[in-house]
């Protein structure tokens, strides 16, 4: 091989080699009066937190993460012993250092060849200062609160230093409004409504007015093509605050605003993902007894329907079983009816009982919560049973000679049936995977309510008197 190819090909490998490096990532890390340590390098994905890799520190208190593939765009952390970290951004520029001290993040943590950071931890400092001051003016208030005159001078310079806050955001957008800080910047700021619309004289024409506008608006500042707010916890609140704070609490209302959130999700691939899968996981989660009707939709609708391209085949097919599971028995749905014998033999159907309220309690003579709470049901019923409320005590087991003796012994004057072999099928219909549940019917046998306690019961009716 000639001379020149030999030196063509080592330059090549040495370009090839500098690419490679250029594409990647080098954060050199230095920490006073540390060594010896493992520490961490970790990202925001949500509101979760999730590692990326991991060393330890020199003699020196020195590391280096480093790695071929560039990180995704987003907010960052160093993690240090006994839980102690702190943020920083990672955005196109993966190559600077960084030096801390082990307390007082805030104002110890330099960085070197990372304008972003360093604006971001001015950003910070400027924020701390300016709440201080603002904190400082509030406590001074309440030593002024019978002088109203002190307290509006007050509120005027806290209002200034709210303006130059605002001011100060605005800035920083302006100057490189694609960078990292001025997307998560942007995608924070309020919304602040144009003065309401009045007639001639002067009343304003709609008083829900900025309410509307807020919520038409609310995701004006947010990027959704924007893969990097991903790795902050900034969309997953945003979203979770437009769902909880700007929507009506009712959950159709609630799902064309999921609809609506998704819809806009759709700017980017994996903005969509996340978005879907917050929501499947948020409202499965919920201990608000009609959220699950939202799950339902967001389950039918998007991961049964071939939407979710993520989701694997047994997931779908799990969750195919659950949906099945709950769709009979969601708040607003007619409740199942059924048959059933009484401890007479005696045939009742559900239907065939009219009332206001029709109360289903399904319990097991042998459940040792059930041996507290029928007798709470007992007394309840014997309080509320004049008020047009009928209850119906399913037992669950299959030991007729127990369930009659029982009946007796606490006393049950309910009406009491039972479906030892499940004919009815009530154990699907009612989703019944362990006893004591309790469903709340109204007059037209529409559920309102389904695993509640006996407390929430008569909550429930106190409101209503």
């Amino acid at each position: 091989m000639s001379t020149i190819k030999k030196y063509q090909i080592t330059f090549l490998c040495l370009l090839f080699s500098l690419v490679i490096t250029a594409q990647g990532y080098e954060i050199p890390l230095k920490v006073k009066n540390l060594k010896d340590s493992m520490i961490y390098l970790g990202h925001h994905f949500g509101n979760g937190f999730f590692v990326n890799d991991s060393l330890k520190l020199d003699k020196n208190g020195l590391a280096v993460f480093k790695g071929n593939t560039k990180l995704k765009g987003g907010i960052y952390f160093i993690l240090l012993p006994k839980n102690r970290y702190f943020d920083f951004l990672i955005d196109n520029n993966q190559h600077f250092s960084i030096n801390c001290d082990t307390s007082d993040f805030l104002n110890s943590v330099k960085f070197k060849n990372s304008y972003q950071n360093e604006k971001f931890y001015a950003y910070q400092k400027y924020l701390n200062e300016k709440y201080n001051e603002i904190n400082t003016k509030k406590e001074i208030q309440k030593r002024y609160i019978t002088k109203l005159d002190t307290l509006m001078l007050l509120q005027d310079e806290i209002d200034l230093i709210y303006n130059k806050i605002y001011l100060q955001k605005e800035e920083i957008i302006s100057e490189h409004p694609d960078s990292l800080i001025s997307v998560l910047i942007k995608a924070s700021l309020p919304i602040v409504p144009p003065p309401a619309p009045r007639d001639s004289t002067g009343t304003m024409i709609d008083s829900l007015y900025e309410y509307r506008y807020s919520k038409q608006h609310y995701f004006d500042n947010v990027n959704f093509a924007d893969e990097r707010l991903l790795q902050t916890a900034i969309l997953q609140n945003k979203v979770i605050d437009y769902l909880t704070q700007m929507c009506v609490p009712h959950y159709d209302s609630i799902i064309v605003d999921v609809d609506y959130i998704v819809s806009k999700s759709a700017a980017n691939a994996e903005t969509y993902k996340f978005i879907l899968n917050s929501l499947f996981q948020y409202y499965n989660k919920s201990n608000i007894i009609t959220d699950e009707n939202v799950f339902v939709h967001i389950a039918e609708k998007y991961f049964l329907n071939g939407k979710t391209p993520w989701a694997t085949p047994d997931f779908t097919e799990k969750l195919k079983a659950d949906i099945a599971s709950r769709k009979a028995n969601l708040i607003g749905q007619l409740a199942p009816d059924f048959q059933m014998k009484d401890n007479k033999d005696k045939v009742v159907n559900l239907r065939s009982i009219q009332n206001k309220f029709v109360i289903l309690y399904f319990y097991d003579v042998d459940c040792e919560i059930c041996k507290e709470v029928t007798p709470e049901m007992m007394n309840f019923y014997r309080i509320i049973k004049d008020r047009g409320v009928d209850i119906i005590g399913i037992y669950v087991g299959k030991d007729k000679e127990k369930w009659s003796k029982y009946i007796d012994e606490k006393h049950l004057t309910w009406k009491n049936v039972w479906d030892a072999e499940n004919k009815s099928g009530f154990r699907e219909k009612y989703n019944i995977a362990g006893t004591p549940m309790i469903y709340l019917l109204d007059e037209d046998q529409r559920i309102v309510a389904k695993r509640i306690t006996v407390d929430q019961l008569m909550g429930y009716f106190n409101s209503i008197q």
